[in-house]
């Protein structure tokens, strides 16, 4: 990758990806809420951040102002062990971050398709552009459930669409496991952000960041569309 908009950090161990990252991440909120008032705060789910979020949850920021939001979401419900909703908020909304407000992207909505109308709404109302999106990677180069699958990456392309969020059916997705109904920003809301923070932990995705060149497909890896643009600096925090 040369893209000069695209800056890559490697630490030493968990421990010090983690910790560094959760210092970043407070700078750039303390930056919008110095800035703004208020900040908006877009994380992702999975076991990885975890640690992440604990560190940040002790951070003495203005927490009342931040809102916080997923970057995608299984459509089960919030307290279903593999609900993303759940994740965050037993590790971040704790501590000093207890105080934040949390936007939930699943609502009451039967399917993930009838859903995605009042989520859309409910993103709507988060500050814009986002003050901070922190996102995970899968091995095959998703982001949020955006997952190399032709449908699912023209809907989350479509330049005609108004809409933040995305509803997802990844059935056939190897890494989508049992619960493929998903919901998803799509790609222009996650470049609608003043800063993207990729975190990762492996040596196998950074070597599939290195497969990624100009020319390389969202289809085949939709995470270089975040690399391929010059719209929204990405840092990409990582170790082995």
């Amino acid at each position: 990758m040369t893209n000069t908009n695209i800056l890559t950090i490697k630490h030493q161990s968990k421990d010090v990806l983690f910790r560094e990252t959760a210092n970043r991440c407070e700078a750039r909120l303390m930056k919008a809420l110095t800035d703004n008032e208020k900040a908006s705060f877009i994380v992702p789910g999975g076991t990885t951040p975890a640690p992440l979020f604990d560190i940040l949850s002790k951070k003495e920021l203005d927490w009342k102002n931040v809102s916080i939001a997923l970057s995608d979401e299984r459509w089960v419900d919030s307290q279903h062990p593999q609900s993303n909703q759940a994740l965050v908020e037993r590790n971040l909304f704790k501590e000093q971050a207890s105080a934040a407000k949390f936007v939930a992207m699943k609502n009451s909505a039967e399917t993930v398709f009838e859903g995605e109308p009042e989520t859309n709404f409910q993103y709507s109302q988060l500050k814009s552009p986002f003050s901070l999106t922190l996102l995970g990677m899968g091995k095959d180069g998703h982001v949020a459930s955006l997952f190399p699958k032709k449908n699912i990456i023209d809907s989350a392309l479509d330049t005609n669409s108004i809409n933040n969020c995305v509803a997802v059916d990844a059935s056939g997705c190897e890494v989508a496991g049992e619960f493929p109904q998903r919901m998803s920003l799509t790609f222009d809301a996650i470049l609608n952000s003043e800063l993207i923070i990729i975190l990762i932990v492996g040596k196998t995705k950074i070597e599939v960041l290195e497969q990624i060149t100009n020319d390389t497909l969202a289809v085949d890896y939709p995470v270089s569309v975040l690399l391929n643009q010059t719209q929204t600096p990405v840092e990409i925090h990582w170790c082995e």
